[in-house]
């Protein structure tokens, strides 16, 4: 009567016996995000597998016109990330909380970070993206070589007319993509997740 552990998609399932029940947890990395009980440990991960499933659904439903999730995913995807995050990275996230309508452009991103030019800022903020883009099950735009936007996990282009859902956030960058005074915008459900944190 042991306890077990078990994959759920992403999510690690620890079962055990609890008292005379059972009980499942689900988590995400190291953070509790769903529990049940059962008469058996087959009934309580069932029942877990079950909350799981509809948190999924509810936060589907929640998604932006581009697929990017809720403010409380990206919370929870920071309370994640931020303790093994390197000082450049965080650098760079304050200054885009900071700047004007978290408007902010790659240069401005590599001097916060300390970066000798905006190329560094590319690539590492880039590599944030892509660490938030993994733990909130986001994916985002392709440029016509099939590499991925990564940035596009943390802003958009300010441009994109969300008026008009039909314009892809892949045609609203490629016009300006490659300018050096191009502004990423952070997106608003990213702006009050690092806060809520302390960041």
């Amino acid at each position: 009567m042991a306890f077990e552990t078990e994959q759920h998609g992403r999510f690690e399932i620890k079962s055990g016996p609890l008292g005379g029940t059972w009980a499942a947890n689900a988590f995400c990395r190291k953070l509790l995000v769903a529990k049940a009980v059962g008469a058996s440990r087959e009934d309580a991960i069932a029942a877990v597998k079950a909350n799981l499933d509809r948190l999924g659904r509810a936060e589907s439903a929640v998604r932006d016109e581009e697929g990017a999730p809720s403010a409380s995913v990206y919370e929870a995807a920071f309370a994640l990330l931020i303790p093994d995050m390197p000082d450049s990275y965080l650098a760079m996230l304050r200054a885009h909380l900071a700047a004007t309508d978290h408007l902010i452009s790659a240069t401005r991103l590599a001097q916060a970070a300390g970066y000798t030019g905006h190329e560094g800022a590319n690539l590492h903020y880039g590599k944030l993206g892509q660490r938030i883009a993994d733990e909130i099950d986001f994916d985002p735009p392709r440029r016509e070589d099939g590499t991925k936007i990564w940035t596009c996990a943390i802003a958009r282009d300010p441009s994109l007319d969300t008026d008009y859902p039909d314009t892809s956030m892949l045609d609203a960058l490629a016009g300006n993509f490659d300018d050096l005074h191009f502004e990423w915008q952070m997106r608003p459900q990213v702006v009050t997740a690092p806060r809520a944190l302390g960041l």
